[in-house]
């Protein structure tokens, strides 16, 4: 279940549905876009299965959430995400994004190749419905974890 995916990230990033977890969100427009990248080595071979995602200490994962904050409660909604990552010296890779759907929440991830001790930059581009676009960069720095 993608509940246990992100109870998974959550936890195994040290992050909580605390002021903490702010830093992992960017309020773009009416948009709440919420990103989480870490290794693949991170998912339990039984989740990484039913993602059909390759565990392995050079593979990244991106997490994306859109969220309305037009709407009570900040509900999940439907976007179509692109994006791209970036090493330091210039090469570029396209994200291809699954959609994920569980119950209300609403979820994107895509895997990337990744070198340790890499720095990459990421730059995600959303459509969400209603024809709302946002656009935003970050940085991350991999470092390989072999289980």
């Amino acid at each position: 279940m993608m509940r246990n995916l992100i109870a998974l990230m959550i936890s195994l990033c040290g992050i909580v549905m605390t002021p903490a977890w702010a830093g992992q969100f960017k309020e773009i427009g009416e948009l709440e876009v919420h990103y989480n990248t870490l290794s693949t080595t991170f998912l339990t071979p039984d989740i990484a299965k039913q993602y059909d995602i390759t565990r392995s200490g050079y593979r990244g994962l991106v997490n994306i959430a859109v969220l309305d904050t037009m709407q009570l409660g900040k509900p999940a909604i439907a976007a179509k995400v692109q994006g791209q990552v970036k090493n330091l010296v210039g090469n570029s890779r396209e994200l291809d994004f699954t959609e994920i759907r569980e119950g209300d929440a609403i979820y994107y991830i895509a895997t990337f190749a990744a070198d340790d001790e890499e720095t990459y930059q990421f730059q995600i581009d959303l459509n969400a419905a209603g024809n709302r676009s946002a656009s935003f960069n970050y940085n991350y720095t991999f470092y390989v974890d072999t289980p």
